[in-house]
């Protein structure tokens, strides 16, 4: 069967992780997405290591599926080439300094009366509109300036950034919902439109519950470590060997007797789960020293999910190796490049299709690897062009 995007095309204009990481969505989706990259750069100017047989695994990882066409943007026959494919495509998205691409002259203003269907997005940091429109931003920025930092640690400590590149995905994924919201709305209407994602706002719809909870206290979230605001215990304790999350108690008695702790039942502090997040800095010691008694697994063993909603605190090793994972598929392994002796893992698609499944089954390509192949079908060049093209630097070819 197709996949969901079979039959559309994308002209990728993106670097870093935020941008790739949504073309990468729509490429695993089944679209055609052909990432625009510049000529004569090296795998360490992909992205960076570890580095496996010279390849950049931070490439790797949000690249797959795709399609390389080197090119020369800087040369105007360059620029001209992405003119005489901009009708050909469905899908445009970049993610520079709002004003590079239209300084190139492959803005919107300047494509869209091209292809009058094409959907355009933009990607940054905030967006094409506001005072800091031109301020750059990374990942960390847009967690400190969001207020993410801010809640985001164990409490009276440092402000902490999230483990992942959250603000870089969070604009992504946001980016790609636009992108399926306009090419639905493009079915009723025939034409395209411009998308304008900012990872600060991508980064602040994902603050719902700080957000809600400021406007109806007035009191400013601050960091809980694994805590929750409002359910007790909600947290993470350390084991004999390691860490168990708790996320709330069904049955209190039932709980206390799991744990060994009578005395605890009836206790007046512990007894609903308000009084319990009133009393919590009380609580947590207590269960800190029960949790430490027995392994991990001992606990996960004991505590059913008629008494409580328990989990481990995995490693990724761990979870890469999880019987539900692998039952799942939701690691792949996916082959190196051009031949290259192994394969690296990945995570798969979240979304699974009855109908039409997507699928991961190339890697990400090498530096120009398409060139020839997408100026020959899509942009109508000769051999004798390319060769020309190529010995003039406007395009790079993998040999």
């Amino acid at each position: 069967m197709p996949a969901p995007l079979e039959g559309l095309t994308v002209l990728d204009f993106t670097w870093k992780l935020a941008g790739p990481f949504c073309t990468m969505i729509l490429a695993d989706l089944g679209a055609e997405v052909i990432k625009v990259e510049p000529v004569g750069i090296t795998e360490a100017d992909r992205g960076g290591g570890p580095y496996v047989q010279g390849i950049s695994t931070y490439f790797f990882s949000i690249n797959r599926g795709k399609k390389s066409l080197s090119l020369n943007l800087k040369h105007p026959t360059g620029v001209d080439i992405i003119r005489r494919l901009v009708p050909r495509v469905d899908i445009l998205v970049e993610n520079f300094t709002p004003g590079t691409m239209g300084r190139l002259g492959l803005g919107y203003r300047d494509l869209a009366p091209l292809n009058p269907r094409l959907i355009y997005a933009s990607l940054s940091g905030f967006g094409q509109t506001g005072p800091y429109r031109d301020r750059h931003a990374v990942d960390v920025i847009i967690q400190g300036i969001s207020g993410l930092m801010s809640i985001t640690g164990e409490p009276g400590g440092r402000p902490v950034r999230v483990g992942v590149s959250l603000a870089d995905l969070a604009g992504g994924i946001f980016t790609a919902i636009g992108i399926l919201a306009a090419l639905e709305a493009r079915h009723r209407t025939g034409r395209g439109q411009y998308v304008d994602v900012a990872m600060l706002d991508a980064l602040l719809a994902l603050l719902e519950n700080p957000v809600i909870r400021y406007s109806a206290t007035g009191e400013v979230p601050g960091p809980l470590g694994s805590r929750h605001p409002l359910i007790t215990p909600f947290q993470a304790f350390p084991t004999k060997d390691g860490y168990i999350v708790v996320a709330g108690v069904r049955d209190w008695q039932l709980f206390c007797a799991k744990l060994d702790r009578p005395d605890l039942m009836f206790d007046e502090r512990f007894q609903t789960n308000e009084s319990r997040t009133e009393h919590q800095a009380e609580l947590e010691p207590i269960l800190e020293e029960v949790f430490r008694q027995k392994t991990t697994a001992e606990w996960l063993a004991e505590l059913e999910e008629e008494v409580a909603l328990v989990a481990p605190v995995n490693t990724i090793d761990r979870i890469i190796a999880d019987p539900h994972v692998q039952a799942r598929g939701s690691i792949l392994d996916l082959p190196l490049p051009g031949g290259l002796a192994g394969s690296l893992k990945v995570p798969a698609p979240p979304p699974r299709f009855s109908e039409t499944p997507a699928r991961v089954d190339r890697p990400a390509p090498r530096l120009g690897e398409h060139t020839a192949e997408v100026l020959t079908r899509l942009a109508g060049l000769t051999p004798e062009d390319i060769e020309r093209l190529a010995a003039e630097g406007v395009i790079s070819l993998h040999r």
